[in-house]
């Protein structure tokens, strides 16, 4: 495994790196799309190809709540406006409902 540094600022987004995706990212990626239903690998090869602000854009529409249009939790589902009572009561706070 290669270790980099970030040397003045050349590498701000782990695809940048020569090393993408690295072994620490592969088992970090599994981890999220096993748990949270999301890929950090599939997230940073969107930022290359479209650039930041689409992707933040696209991620605002994804995690948008259809009930109040407040922010879901990628670790749950729950909206942190109108589903607090119910990640209260959750017993695995951090797990999606089916998991």
């Amino acid at each position: 495994m290669r270790i980099l540094f970030d040397l003045g600022g050349q590498v701000q987004y782990c695809h940048e790196c020569f090393d993408f995706p690295c072994e620490n990212l592969r088992k970090f990626d599994k981890r999220y799309r096993t748990l949270f239903r999301m890929s950090m690998i599939e997230n940073l090869k969107d930022i290359r190809e479209n650039g930041m602000r689409q992707f933040l854009e696209k991620q605002e529409e994804k995690w948008k709540c259809p009930e109040c249009g407040g922010v879901m939790c990628c670790h749950n589902g729950i909206c942190f406006s109108c589903g607090l009572d119910l990640l209260k009561n959750k017993k695995k706070r951090y797990r999606w409902e089916d998991d």
